[in-house]
């Protein structure tokens, strides 16, 4: 008489049901573009925030360190399927090099994902925030900052609907163009957006103004918001906010940066640097500033208005990096 085995009918299911290996892959290829870093530890932020993306996106990265002439003249996307800018050029106003940064994305249609200063950048023009969708060009001081969801979206699994982050800058919106995923109140009372989605000539970009402190660089659910981010313009999250087939990162690491290019001479600040200009922002400022505050408990619009005429003195940001390149 003939016996069937429920355990091995079981097997058989499962492995009609069940492929035999991981599907494999090519992983993304992403180009970090970034600058030596004034107010920011661009280095460390860069070691950071790819590792912990990679850990949740099968990725790899180059990074290109303040290569204006390269950003200016060439289609430097080539090959890449996103581009991630995490820099600050809040006093460059090159209209040929914004007019090209543009043009990686709303003519050649490559995605990108653009990190705090990054809508700082060229803020002295109208040329550069169309690219990201919100216009901005201060920042309220360092503080707890309560994030709001907008709505539900993919891109926002596991954050918290009243996600509180206790170091970061709040970016105040002066015009804003896309799909917003989350705000938070400023000091002003009004709604500010802090991370949204946009389409410059229909090509699929993330922003978000979060990222100044070390705090927010570590903090876990930041960089879960900008690996689902960058998945998710990139075409490779699924409706359930997790990544398609293939597209899982690595929890263990690997050897995420391929290349890394920059000017001769030019190097990340790094800690020593960045002491560096903080002490030269002191030296040309400081007095300014405590001119300003002639009652401490008192910071009203003639206060305000004094401290930003005292921001004239402050050296630029292409001195800083001059003087203070170790």
């Amino acid at each position: 008489m003939h016996r069937s085995s429920l355990p091995g009918l079981f097997l058989c299911l499962a492995l009609l049901t069940k492929p035999l290996f991981a599907i494999a892959v090519d992983p993304l290829n992403a180009l970090i573009l970034t600058t030596p870093g004034v107010y920011h530890d661009y280095q460390k932020q860069t070691w950071i925030l790819a590792h912990r993306i990679s850990e949740q996106a099968n990725i790899r990265f180059d990074v290109s360190l303040a290569e204006l002439d390269r950003w200016k003249n060439t289609d430097y996307s080539a090959g890449y399927d996103v581009l991630i800018y995490n820099l600050c050029l809040a006093d460059n106003q090159d209209a040929k090099l914004i007019a090209n940064m543009r043009r990686q994305t709303e003519e050649l249609g490559v995605p990108a994902l653009l990190i705090h200063c990054t809508m700082h950048s060229f803020r002295n023009t109208d040329l550069w925030w169309p690219m990201s969708g919100l216009q901005t060009v201060a920042h309220e001081p360092l503080g707890t900052l309560t994030l709001k969801k907008v709505r539900q979206h993919p891109v926002l699994t596991d954050i918290s609907d009243n996600w509180v982050l206790s170091h970061d800058e709040l970016y105040s919106n002066l015009a804003f163009e896309g799909e917003a995923l989350l705000t938070a109140t400023g000091l002003d009372g009004q709604l500010h957006v802090t991370a949204w989605l946009a389409r410059p000539g229909g090509t699929p970009v993330f922003g978000t103004t979060l990222g100044h402190s070390e705090e927010t660089i570590k903090n876990p659910h930041f960089q879960r918001l900008l690996a689902s981010a960058l998945l998710h313009v990139t075409g490779n999250l699924s409706p359930d906010g997790k990544p398609v087939p293939g597209m899982e990162g690595d929890p263990a690491g690997m050897d995420i940066f391929e290349n890394f290019s920059a000017p001769r001479g030019v190097k990340f600040l790094r800690e020593e640097g960045l002491a560096c200009t903080y002490r030269e922002l002191a030296i040309a400022a400081g007095p300014c500033y405590l001119s300003c505050i002639l009652n401490p408990l008192e910071w009203g619009a003639e206060t305000a208005a004094c401290k930003t005429a005292c921001e004239s003195k402050l050296p630029s940001t292409n001195v800083l990096i001059q003087r203070c390149t170790p």
